[in-house]
């Protein structure tokens, strides 16, 4: 029989109650009692039953859990039981467990998994980057936190240090990362939706400019001139000469290793995983040598052949760093700021001028996709025979401005 009303405890007899030498409780109604240890402590909890078995759940302390809380909390637990049959206990336990669960999975912890993952189809300079982005940048910021309790001005608050230094065109590539991130937790259900808007005003938009090139054939001609007199190593200069010559990438050349070499057949093969565009390829890119960069690969081979890289660093068993060739760069043409990449659009604008090659043998040359998704997937030409004449015709016009002399073009046009 429920107790009654005169017989619930009030605030006074709570308070009034002293330890004694053994647990004591003194009891409410509907299952509610105050159990007070002889230490003075006071606990409220509750016994009930579920599927006949006893249970005895601990709902809090006195006074931080108030007479009038502790009868709610009795209420919600007794309808979880007899209603719904639900074990409040199991319930806190794995409420609890999740909590602990959910404090692991860390933005730092998630952004790792990720990238663990996208390693399989990243290019390795690609991979590289994003992880020393987010250890530099992102980790020391919002990586310690649970990921289902960052929000959007959390990450731009991350972004806007980024900003403020003037790094927009590096913030908005660490933007969408983060936001692949976000992606991925919500596609294994540790967070409910992506807190990454499609747009955030707030941030600054990075306005796009090409690569520093050359401007004209004389400042190409000056370039290749200077290279002679460059004060660097035998192996940095090679490099520069070649980027010229090769127009490629200036990751995958620095990169680049003898096993992807046949000198003999004067073909150089990019392994397919580590080129950018080998999402659109099927099969690995070719570059075609002309007999100039033949002779500097032949010559070169004489110097780091031991090594697996074209060009070593100092450090066993890696490439050059990006800052030496950007460095040889500055070096060598200091007339206005250029860099590697730049290679690629001054190539690209004298082989569009001359009007000797087709757009289609250019482009593949550059190893560039088709902007028309359909064709690029029937057309499988590989315009081996233009892109060898093209990559000889580069190589003597490379020449004639390095010799000074009035560059001469090709009879009629190649096919």
């Amino acid at each position: 029989m429920a107790k009654l009303n005169s017989d619930l405890l009030d605030d006074l007899t709570i308070k009034a109650a002293k330890p004694k030498e053994k647990n004591y409780s003194l009891r409410d109604g509907n299952g509610l009692f105050l159990l007070i240890h002889p230490n003075g402590s006071k606990y409220f909890q509750l016994r009930t039953t579920l599927h006949g078995k006893p249970k005895l759940i601990q709902l809090g302390t006195y006074p931080d859990l108030s007479l009038s809380g502790a009868r709610d909390q009795c209420r919600q637990k007794r309808k979880q039981v007899k209603v719904k049959h639900i074990d409040p206990i199991l319930e806190a336990k794995i409420a609890k467990q999740q909590k602990a669960k959910d404090a692991d999975n860390t933005f730092q912890k998630i952004a790792e998994d990720w990238l663990a993952i996208k390693k399989r189809t990243l290019a390795p300079s690609t991979y590289l980057k994003i992880k020393q982005t987010f250890n530099a940048n992102v980790y020391s910021v919002i990586g310690k936190y649970p990921i289902d309790a960052i929000d959007n001005m959390q990450v731009r608050n991350c972004l806007m240090i980024m900003q403020k230094r003037g790094a927009l065109e590096f913030m908005e590539k660490t933007r969408g990362w983060i936001k692949q991130v976000f992606d991925f937790a919500l596609s294994d259900k540790f967070i409910s939706e992506n807190p990454i808007p499609v747009k955030d005003e707030r941030l600054e938009k990075h306005v796009s400019e090409k690569f520093p090139r050359l401007k004209n054939k004389q400042d190409a001609g000056k370039l290749l001139r200077n290279l002679v007199e460059y004060g660097g190593s035998f192996e940095v200069a090679t490099c520069v000469y070649l980027q010229l010559h090769f127009a490629q990438r200036p990751s995958e050349l620095r990169c680049a290793k003898w096993a992807e070499f046949d000198l003999e057949n004067a073909i150089w093969t990019l392994p397919l995983a580590q080129s950018k565009s080998r999402k659109y390829m099927t099969k690995p890119h070719t570059v075609m040598l002309s007999k100039q960069a033949l002779k500097a690969l032949k010559e070169l081979k004489t110097y780091t052949g031991y090594s697996e890289y074209l060009f070593s660093a100092r450090i066993a068993n890696k490439p050059v760093s990006e800052a030496t060739i950007r460095k040889a760069f500055r070096l060598t043409f200091p007339d206005y700021h250029i860099v590697p990449h730049g290679c690629r659009h001054f190539f690209s604008t004298q082989a569009n001028e001359c009007g000797l090659f087709r757009r289609d043998v250019i482009e593949s040359f550059l190893a560039h996709s088709d902007k028309d998704k359909i064709r690029e997937t029937y057309n499988e030409a590989t315009y081996d025979n233009e892109r060898r004449q093209l990559a000889q015709w580069w190589s003597d016009q490379l020449d004639e401005m390095r010799d000074g002399a009035k560059v001469i073009s090709l009879q009629g046009k190649s096919v």
